[in-house]
């Protein structure tokens, strides 16, 4: 029983070149999830998010019954309730159980004290009805509601009972039906022509559903700041700016060539000020958004004997600050992206430097930008996090070309922001990172060579016929494939629905705001979505 409703998780692994790496992360299609399958978004979000599990025949069994104590187990994950020290009572019968401080959690808060027969059993392994999942998730959204629940309670729950006038209320609990009714009142469970059906079984794609909807529903209520970074090819969107609460332009570099000294490059390479930049900076004032100097870097060697290198970065410094205080930009802070520190040596180091930086400053912000933490080991994010007013999570580049394995999957992308919440960032910095890129794997004769096409070039290959296209599962990715003689392609996409979903999950863990990489890749499909946040 153990083993068949924790279901189990696989480790997204793989090798090549003599390196290793790994994700310990579900990761894997559901043999029995169809396409069509009514399901199917609520259990892949849900596996995405690391909620719920399948079976180890890669199969989700969506029919299957779900236990009482799965089901709490699946509220109070969602509720995010610190399980290590619950001291609610465990019925005798559901001590010394897996489950065991999931339920202590739900008890503590007297969510399933109506579960408990007169033998004081709980009966763990005994399948949930569905009026008790509907009572439970009432209790615990009720808990949430205060003065709105006890009004509720009073007597305002039978307006929604007559409302519904399922066929066959009298089944029902009479006691539990004031929270059963205000979970179907916040549109989280409802009923069918048979009516609520409140003594029936509750499956496992029935508790996706439910869960899926509990955190979609609290999820809506959040509202997100939006970066965008101006940087590149980003002139198209000059007329976004009103979407975005701040706006990093893209136009600054670290030089550093000679111990001892180092300079702010603004005026070569990719990262510098551009022609016609009193237009952007004039549009970004009109919007009334933020703007932020970027500062970019990526040669992490290099970085690394920077971080060592006082003279120079007191000269950089001095160089930043005066450019930021040019009026004819009107920089409000400076956001760092300085990459490619993978020794946990350098950590302190670099820490020290944000340090120098933020407090050089004075009162304008500072973001910076930091990738996730599996194999770049020189950022202290919980220093970081302290230190800066935002912290940028760049959650993609998971790119890998020998497994197909695109930028951003889904999975990955949760699992980097928990890793960042786990070290100490508060979900109040966090900002995730979302980049508007394409992966294509070209195959020849079965030689796999690869390509990052420009988002124009995807655009029209969505618009055409003779491709396919695929909402695929479990990466929340575009998949286009089309055949052009003897050679096939695949191009994973982050397309409007994937950026939506990213959105979505940025709501789930009450972060800051999102980030878009970079403006001018985003369509105005994507546009419109963003506005929406």
């Amino acid at each position: 029983m153990y083993k068949k409703m924790l279901g189990f998780a696989v480790m997204f692994l793989f090798a090549t070149a003599g390196n290793a790496y790994a994700y310990d992360v579900p990761m894997f299609t559901y043999k029995d999830v169809a396409e069509q399958a009514w399901e199917k978004d609520y259990v892949y979000t849900l596996s995405a998010l690391g909620i719920i599990e399948g079976y180890p025949d890669s199969r989700y069994h969506s029919e299957d019954a779900l236990s009482r104590e799965a089901f709490i187990k699946l509220l109070v994950t969602t509720a995010k309730l610190d399980i290590s020290h619950a001291s609610g009572t465990v019925p005798a019968d559901a001590a010394d159980r897996w489950s065991t401080p999931y339920i202590a959690a739900a008890s503590e808060r007297h969510w399933i004290e109506f579960m408990v027969n007169k033998a004081g059993e709980l009966k763990p392994e005994q399948q949930i009805t569905r009026e008790e999942v509907a009572a439970v998730v009432g209790k615990y959204l009720l808990d949430k509601a205060g003065m709105t629940g006890s009004q509720w309670l009073s007597g305002d729950w039978t307006k929604e009972r007559d409302k519904r006038a399922f066929v066959d209320i009298s089944k029902m609990d009479a006691n539990l039906a004031p929270y059963v009714f205000y979970t179907v009142n916040r549109t989280v469970m409802e009923g069918d022509t048979q009516g609520f059906r409140p003594k029936s079984g509750l499956t496992r794609s029935e508790a996706a559903a439910v869960i899926y909807r509990l955190i979609d529903m609290e999820a809506a209520e959040k509202k997100l700041e939006v970066t965008g970074f101006y940087a590149i090819k980003s002139s198209p969107a000059i007329g976004r700016m009103p979407i975005v609460d701040k706006v990093v332009m893209g136009w600054s570099h670290l030089e550093y060539d000679t111990a001892g000294t180092a300079k702010l490059g603004t005026d070569t390479t990719t990262y510098k000020v551009p022609d016609g930049y009193a237009d952007v900076v004039k549009s970004a004032e009109q919007a009334h958004v933020q703007k932020e100097l970027m500062v970019f870097y990526n040669d992490g060697k290099k970085l690394s004997l920077f971080l060592q290198d006082g003279p120079a970065q007191k000269a950089f410094i001095g160089q930043l600050v005066t450019k930021l205080g040019d009026p004819a930009f009107g920089f409000s802070g400076v956001s760092l992206d300085f990459e490619g520190l993978m020794d946990a040596s350098d950590a302190p180091n670099y820490l020290q430097f944000v340090r120098n930086v933020k407090a050089a400053i004075g009162s304008k912000t500072l973001t910076v930008s930091v990738p996730t933490d599996y194999y770049y080991k020189g950022y202290d994010l919980k220093g970081l996090g302290e230190t800066a007013d935002s912290l940028n999570l760049m959650a993609y580049d998971f790119t890998h070309d020998d497994s197909k394995l695109p930028s951003a999957p889904l999975p990955l992308v949760r699992d980097g922001v928990e890793r960042a919440l786990r070290q100490g960032v508060p979900a109040s910095k966090l900002v995730l990172g979302i980049s508007k890129q394409a992966n294509q794997w070209i195959t020849t004769n079965d030689k796999v060579t690869t390509a990052e096409p420009g988002i124009d070039l995807v655009e029209k290959r969505l618009a055409d016929p003779e491709a396919s296209k695929t909402w695929t599962m479990p990466y929340f990715l575009k998949l286009i494939q089309y055949q052009v003689g003897d050679t096939a392609n695949q191009i994973y996409y982050e397309d409007t629905q994937s950026i939506a979903k990213k959105i979505w999950l940025a709501k789930v863990y009450n972060l800051k705001g999102i980030s878009l990489w970079h403006m001018g890749n985003f369509t105005a499909s994507d546009w419109d979505t963003i506005e929406k946040r």
